[in-house]
């Protein structure tokens, strides 16, 4: 619960008339189930549901306060009317967040953030007690205010994910969140039926970055991304050398701090001119490997010990839909990562499936990569070329999209290629034909829904 608020504190920072009496605010929510006496509750209007059709709701539930774009009678209570509930919750936020002194990280790019921010979180934990970060992938219009307004007093650093879906938004939101530290990491095609282009995607990424060298905040430098190096290139004169910490897998790079990965023992090597150090990654894959380098490279602005690196690195815990390990029967292996995908994730994805060699089968389960725009149908047909370079034996395709995947492959003796039209059809498929020792990856963009695929491949006990 949040006690900073009251109703004339919503209404100065709005600047909207003052309320005759005004009522102490517990906390600000849009959720009608989360209403409890005392709270601010905000109604957004969304895809699928608008929150003013459950003010009525709010209110017998002993909401203080309401926020509306529509016209309200509360006896008894406080309705602010506003042109916008969206960008008035996030003036609410932009006014709570700027009565902390506490720093705030930035982490930013199409691919990685909240494996980033989740490693990031976890490392943090072997030095700060208290931290604030994104929960799930909350890192859009909504979701960033809704999480500054978790803030709490005892707080002492806040690592806050930011999502782009159109041109514009990153400066948006950086004003919204006043970043001390940024991250970027990594470029690649991302709402590109906003975005259009991956170079247009990158440069509204890169904003982040031009907004740092702006306020001369410290960066954490992705070099292997090539968007990130030729930013650097032309920003470098700019830049004092503080501010800046370089990263990368690639040696020839000659980042700060330098990573190697040991696929064998699923460790990262760190290499720096103050310290080497080796971890076990707490998942699997080269690129968990460069989101646990770019995460150890942010701490290092704030001088953790490998020891406070280790101890943190040891709290760390998936996130929903992100790499999931089954073990199943007969020693089938299963790899969940159903809550998002594009084509930089899903090659990664595919990469890690192929790592186990001389198996039996491997699985390939894919539904449709959502929101890569006009060029969606040569994204799904690439990966046509990753799949026949990896040697993958099945691909179970999902979706109207991945017809275009499915047609690259289904004369191609060497996998077999099978295009499904519900999740149960392609379950009970792949139920019949996963042999003993079987390498099976189930991926999709969240729309979906290739969890309902995962469950009913896996055994009750499990679930």
């Amino acid at each position: 619960m949040n006690s900073y608020w009251t109703t004339e504190m919503v209404a100065r920072a709005l600047h909207l008339p003052l309320p005759e009496v005004s009522y102490p605010i517990t906390f600000i929510t849009t959720d009608s189930r989360q209403v409890k006496p005392g709270c601010l509750f905000v109604a957004i209007k969304g895809d699928t549901h608008d929150g003013h059709e459950f003010i009525e709701q709010a209110i017998s539930q002993g909401a203080a306060a309401i926020l509306s774009e529509r016209e309200s009678v509360f006896p008894g209570g406080t309705v602010f009317k506003v042109a916008s509930t969206l960008h008035s919750i996030r003036t609410l936020a932009h006014h709570y967040r700027k009565t902390f002194s506490i720093p705030f990280i930035g982490i930013v790019g199409a691919v990685g953030k909240t494996t980033t921010k989740e490693l990031a979180a976890s490392l943090f934990s072997g030095k700060f007690t208290r931290i604030l970060k994104t929960e799930g992938s909350q890192n859009g219009f909504l979701g960033i205010p809704l999480t500054l307004l978790e803030l709490k007093r005892e707080d002492q650093i806040a690592i806050i994910e930011i999502g782009i879906d159109d041109i514009g938004a990153m400066e948006k939101h950086l004003a919204l969140v006043e970043p001390t530290h940024l991250i970027l990491t990594k470029n690649g095609p991302e709402h590109l039926h906003q975005l259009k282009t991956v170079d247009n995607a990158a440069a509204e990424e890169l904003k982040a970055f031009d907004y740092a060298a702006k306020h001369e905040l410290p960066i954490a430098l992705n070099l292997s991304d090539e968007y990130v190096t030729d930013w650097l290139k032309s920003h470098r004169a700019k830049l004092k050398p503080a501010q800046l910490k370089s990263y990368s897998l690639e040696k020839a790079k000659m980042p700060d701090y330098l990573g190697i990965y040991h696929s064998e023992h699923s460790e990262l090597t760190l290499q720096h001119e103050d310290f080497n150090a080796s971890f076990t990654l707490p998942l699997p894959g080269e690129h968990h490997a460069h989101n646990l380098l770019a995460a150890i490279t942010l701490t290092q602005f704030f001088d953790l010990s490998v020891a406070e690196l280790r101890e943190g690195l040891a709290t760390f815990k998936t996130a929903y839909g992100r790499t999931e390990i089954y073990q199943l029967p007969n020693s089938v292996e299963v790899i969940g990562d159903y809550y998002n995908s594009n084509p930089t994730s899903l090659t990664a994805a595919l990469v890690l499936l192929a790592a186990k060699k001389h198996k039996p089968a491997y699985h390939a389960v894919l539904g449709d990569m959502l929101e890569l725009g006009d060029e969606e149908e040569r994204f799904h047909r690439e990966i046509a070329k990753c799949l026949l370079e990896l040697k993958i034996s099945h691909a179970w395709l999902f979706g109207e999209r991945m017809k275009w995947l499915h047609s690259e492959l289904e004369n191609h003796p060497s996998i077999e290629t099978r295009h499904f039209s519900s999740h149960a059809a392609l379950a009970e498929a792949l139920r019949s034909s996963m042999m003993p020792e079987s390498q099976v990856l189930v991926k999709g963009s969240r729309g979906m829904r290739m969890e309902r695929i995962l469950n009913a491949i896996l055994p009750s006990s499990i679930h």
